[in-house]
């Protein structure tokens, strides 16, 4: 029950509502600490789905999809931690952290909510599932980054160096991205079939 409870919770934070009774700084915390937890075993279920024309393959992205996400996580949060200092943003860390959280669980919801479609595809059609895997993937990032930059505006509404809240935004989200490019590449293969992102930035930006 109290599963079901915070992942409620979790939801009405995720697509901008507010909590009633509104939550402690430890319960939103812990809120936080749910979404990453939550977030990496949506991370995995894509995973398993991707890599279902192999049951090796599918077994190791169980693990590898959610660590990629992870660690891509725990990569840019400091960066963006020290932009709001530097900016004296008008946001506190934590509250950076929590929706961050959030976004990042937002799009392994959708990553998720499209795993049954990826199967599907990679099983029976040998030119849709490679790219509906890898527009889902964009299809996350995309709604991850809305969530967060909504999530982050709503908090800063009215208070002063919302610019600077804005701009500690698109410094996480950035180096969140450029973070997932290499640990993808390090990770891989995560899909069974060789792609311009299984190399990372020396790949994906040659000549």
């Amino acid at each position: 029950m109290e599963t079901r409870s915070q992942f409620s919770q979790l939801m009405t934070l995720t697509v901008g509502g507010e909590l009633d009774p509104p939550s402690s700084r430890a319960q939103h915390t812990m809120l936080s600490v749910f979404a990453i937890l939550a977030s990496l075993a949506l991370a995995s279920l894509w995973g398993i789905a991707a890599g279902s024309a192999s049951a090796a393959l599918s077994i190791a992205n169980a693990y590898k999809v959610p660590f990629v996400v992870l660690l891509s996580a725990l990569a840019a949060l400091p960066a963006g931690v020290v932009t709001l200092r530097l900016t004296s943003a008008g946001l506190a860390a934590r509250e950076l952290a929590s929706a961050f959280a959030t976004s990042i669980f937002g799009g392994t919801l959708v990553l998720a909510t499209l795993a049954p479609l990826v199967a599907i595809y990679y099983h029976t059609s040998s030119k849709a599932g490679v790219p509906l895997a890898l527009g889902s993937v964009f299809v996350a990032l995309a709604t991850a980054s809305l969530l967060f930059g909504r999530a982050v505006a709503r908090r800063v509404s009215g208070r002063p160096g919302r610019a600077a809240s804005i701009v500690a935004v698109g410094v996480l989200v950035g180096l969140f991205l450029a973070a997932l490019l290499q640990f993808v590449a390090l990770a891989s293969p995560i899909i069974s079939e060789v792609t311009p992102w299984s190399g990372g930035f020396d790949t994906v930006f040659s000549r």
